[in-house]
């Protein structure tokens, strides 16, 4: 009979607790899905959206800027502009090849 009491008590304590659990965790999740707080959520995720698109915009801006810097250059190499005659006296097309360790082609590709 003792230990039917203590067994009575003891699950009468776990129902009573899990109870307490259960509509602790209800009430928590219904307020996360007010539509005040299903609002400020999206503001923030709409803030931090925004803030990454300009972030992302703006590293491929500066990226693309190094870019046509490297490609000028190589432009600038491969073409004869300014006054110092220095560069060999062969057409342009040849002094590219010669430049890369190639035979110049005989046409266009």
């Amino acid at each position: 009979m003792f230990k039917r009491i203590i067994w009575m008590g003891t699950g009468m304590a776990v129902g009573a607790g899990s109870a307490f659990w259960a509509k602790r965790k209800v009430e928590t999740t219904v307020e996360r899905y007010l539509p005040e707080q299903v609002a400020e959520r999206a503001a923030v995720q709409a803030r931090d959206l925004g803030r990454t698109v300009r972030e992302a915009a703006s590293e491929g801006r500066q990226v693309m800027r190094e870019r046509e810097a490297e490609l000028r250059e190589q432009v600038q190499a491969r073409t004869f502009v300014g006054t110092d005659r220095t560069v060999s006296s062969a057409p342009p097309s040849h002094r590219a090849h010669q430049a890369r360790g190639r035979k110049p082609s005989r046409g266009r590709r």
